[in-house]
C-alpha cells in the first residue's frame, strides 16, 4: 500500500525532485515479471540517462498523463520533462520541470504520484522470471502506481517518515547505521564499475584513479571534436560533389576524341571505363582508331587502283614551276602537307604532356585543331 502524507495544500518541494522508482522487488501481472529494483538498477539508469543527456538538443525524458504516450489512440500531452536522473538510498529519483497542465493537475492534487516505465529491452534477465531495469524510457503521473511505496509527488519534506505499511518501527541509530552500510556499498560498486571502465587493477590507488581521469577528454571538448568533424565531413562532401563534376567533364571530352569509335549504343559502356580505368581505356580505343584508319587507307587505295591507272609521268598534262617559286621548298612550306604534320606532331606532344593522356588520343585531337582551324598549334 502507499502512505500519503495527507496535506490540503499540496506544496511542491522547492529543489524540484521527486521519488520515481523505490528499491524492491514487484510483480508485473502484464508482463508476467518481478521486476527487480535495487541499487545496480539505480545506479545503471542514472548512468544511461546522463549519457543521454551529453547527445546535443537532448529534451529530457517524457512525463505523460496516465500513460496515454504509450497508446497510439489517446492525446499525449507532456505533464512534465524529466531533467535528471539520481540514485539515492531511498531508491531513483528525477528532477522534473513541470508543464502548465502538469503543475496545475499535481497542485491541484489530481496526480499524486509518478510511475516509471522501462522497455523489456532494457531489462537484463536475472533468471527465474526476475528481471532488472537498467534503462527509463519515460514515466507517468498516475494515482495507481504499480511499483508500490513511493513518495508521493507532494509534500516530501517529510520523506523520512516514509515506512512501508509491514515495517516495523526502528530507533534513529539503526536507521543512521543502516544509511551509512548502504552508502558505503553504492560508493564501492561505483568505484567498481569505474576502475573497469579505465582498465585499471581492482587495487587501483586513488590517486591513480584521479590521474586517469584528469587525462579523459572533457564533455567540452568531445563536442568540439563532434563539431570538427562535422565540418570536415560536410567539406569532403563538396570536394567529392566537385570531382564527380570535373570527371563527368573528362569523360565527356575523351569520348568526343573518339566520336567515330564511340557510338550511341557503346557511349554507357565505355563511360563506365573511362570512370574505372581512364588510361587503359584511352589506349584501347587509340588502337581501335588506328585499326580503323589503317583498314581506311587499304581500302583507299585498292579503290584507286581499280578504277584508273596512270603512269608515274605524263608530260600531256605537266606545267612548268613559275619562277617565284624555284626557291620555295615542297616540304617546308606552312601550307604544305609536311608542315602540317609538323604542326600537329608538336600540337599532340603539348598536348600529351599536359593531360596525361596517350599520344594516339592527343595527335588526334592536334589533326582536327590543326586542319580545323590552325590556330591552336601555333
Amino acid at each position: 500500500m502507499n502512505h500519503l502524507i495527507l496535506n490540503r495544500d499540496f506544496l511542491l518541494p522547492d529543489d524540484g525532485w521527486y521519488h520515481i522508482a523505490p528499491l524492491g522487488e514487484f510483480s508485473h501481472a502484464g508482463a508476467g515479471v518481478i521486476q527487480v529494483i535495487d541499487q545496480e538498477a539505480c545506479i545503471a539508469m542514472a548512468a544511461r540517462f546522463a549519457a543521454d543527456a551529453n547527445i546535443p538538443n537532448f529534451p529530457g525524458l517524457l512525463i505523460d498523463f496516465d500513460h496515454f504516450s504509450l497508446d497510439g489512440e489517446k492525446r499525449s500531452e507532456a505533464a512534465g520533462w524529466i531533467l535528471g536522473l539520481e540514485n539515492r538510498e531511498t531508491g531513483l529519483w528525477a528532477q522534473i520541470r513541470w508543464s502548465d497542465l502538469g503543475e496545475e493537475a499535481v497542485k491541484g492534487g489530481r496526480y499524486r504520484f509518478l510511475s516509471p516505465v522501462w522497455a523489456r529491452s532494457d531489462c537484463v534477465d536475472l533468471g527465474d522470471g526476475r528481471v532488472r531495469p537498467v534503462r527509463i524510457l519515460n514515466a507517468a503521473v498516475t494515482n495507481d502506481p504499480n511499483l508500490k511505496g513511493m513518495v508521493p509527488l507532494s509534500n516530501r519534506s517529510q520523506e523520512s517518515e516514509f515506512r512501508s505499511q509491514n515495517a516495523s518501527v526502528v530507533d534513529s541509530q539503526t536507521l543512521n547505521r543502516q544509511a551509512n552500510n548502504q552508502g558505503d556499498r553504492n560508493m564501492k560498486a561505483v568505484i567498481e564499475k569505474l576502475v573497469n571502465h579505465l582498465g585499471l587493477a581492482a587495487d587501483a590507488t586513488e590517486a591513480l584513479i584521479l590521474e586517469k581521469l584528469g587525462g579523459l577528454l572533457s564533455v567540452t571538448a568531445v563536442t568540439e571534436l563532434q563539431n570538427s568533424l562535422s565540418a570536415l565531413q560536410g567539406k569532403h562532401d563538396v570536394l567529392i560533389v566537385n570531382l564527380k563534376a570535373v570527371e563527368g567533364e573528362l569523360v565527356n571530352r575523351h569520348l568526343a576524341d573518339f566520336e567515330g569509335i564511340v557510338t550511341e549504343k557503346t557511349k554507357g559502356f565505355w563511360t563506365e571505363q573511362l570512370v574505372a580505368n581512364r588510361q587503359g581505356t584511352l589506349t584501347a580505343l587509340a588502337e581501335l582508331a588506328t585499326l580503323r584508319d589503317t583498314a581506311s587507307g587499304k581500302q583507299h587505295e585498292t579503290g584507286a587502283e581499280s578504277t584508273t591507272r596512270k603512269p608515274l609521268h605524263n608530260r600531256a598534262t605537266a606545267r612548268p614551276v613559275p619562277p617565284d617559286q624555284g626557291n620555295a621548298s615542297p616540304s617546308t612550306g606552312s601550307g604544305s602537307a609536311d608542315g602540317r604534320a609538323v604542326k600537329i606532331r608538336n600540337r599532340a606532344h603539348e598536348i600529351c604532356a599536359a593531360e596525361k593522356i596517350p599520344f594516339g588520343v592527343a595527335f588526334r585531337r592536334a589533326e582536327r585543331e590543326v586542319v580545323g582551324g590552325g590556330q591552336k598549334a601555333d
